[in-house]
């Protein structure tokens, strides 16, 4: 495995990270804050839809991040 190929992983390990835990503590947060559309969303599943598409999201993102800085070093000939 190249350098830029490794380099790519972490950074791409990196980006997952850092956006999984600001979703958990924005989502932990944000119900503090309004505990009425807590239990809305708990009792219709509106939570475990969102969460589930916020980490697909930041999963799109951490790929795209790493696949960049590997073209970026030259490791994507």
């Amino acid at each position: 495995m190249s350098n830029a190929a490794k380099v790519g992983i972490l950074v791409g390990v990196l980006i997952f990270i850092v956006l999984f835990f600001k979703l958990i503590g924005g989502l932990f947060r944000f119900f503090l804050r309004h505990p009425i559309w807590f239990i809305i969303l708990l009792a219709v599943g509106g939570i475990g839809l969102f969460f589930s598409v916020a980490v697909g999201g930041i999963v799109i993102a951490a790929v795209v991040g790493g696949g960049l800085i590997f073209t970026i070093m030259g490791g994507g000939d």
